[in-house]
């Protein structure tokens, strides 16, 4: 059972790799904040329905498929957006967000062992949702960067190359791209289950 319920959390983080790119085209198309907004509502909707469901496989859709669209969305765009925002001091910019993801999951497996502990499984999945929420109000603050055409960190140079960003899906149809999506794929598709069997075969 528990190789079973391992695949729920390596489809989520699978799944957000295969429809990265789309999110890029995503973001390219309209905004940062649409996209971290979009992905927020995914994920919300997503923890939403996990609670209601009542078979193994409805978890795959909901948590595993929505809600790793969604955290992908918001990933991507919070990334990206400080690569955008940030020219000067752009390197530690992207430190500091990099290591915040790596502290993140740190606290949030000690926060979910605690709301597993004292609420159950459907209630700390209404608490993800809840998360997502705040994923969101913090994604209206992506202004974009024509608000900031002023300000002097973003010289010409920068402006022209964002100017130049276009949609495209074209990474679909790069043998080079899709060998290493791929292999990202794999790498996360099989990322819960040696973990899992590692806590359920482990004594105290």
């Amino acid at each position: 059972m528990f190789h079973v319920s391992a695949w729920i959390g390596s489809l989520n983080f699978a799944f957000g790799y295969v429809l990265s790119p789309l999110g890029s085209y995503i973001t390219d198309r309209f905004s940062y904040r649409f996209t971290a907004i979009l992905g927020s509502l995914s994920g919300i909707i997503g923890f939403l329905l996990a609670t209601l469901s009542s078979k193994l496989w409805m978890m795959y859709l909901t948590y595993g498929l929505m809600s790793g669209f969604g955290y992908r969305m918001i990933f991507n765009s919070s990334m990206l957006v400080v690569v955008d925002y940030f020219d000067k001091w752009r390197s530690i910019a992207v430190g500091i967000v990099t290591s915040a993801t790596a502290i993140g999951m740190f606290v949030m497996t000690q926060v979910t062992e605690v709301l597993l502990t004292a609420f159950g499984w459907q209630a700390t999945l209404r608490g993800f949702a809840a998360f997502y929420f705040v994923c969101g109000l913090c994604s209206t603050v992506f202004v974009p960067l024509n608000k900031f055409e002023k300000d002097t960190i973003y010289n010409k140079s920068t402006k022209e190359s964002n100017q130049k960003k276009t949609g495209s899906l074209s990474l679909y149809r790069n043998r080079s791209f899709l060998v290493m999506l791929s292999s990202f794929v794999v790498v996360y598709f099989s990322y819960f289950i040696p973990v899992v069997h590692i806590v359920s075969t482990a004594t105290v």
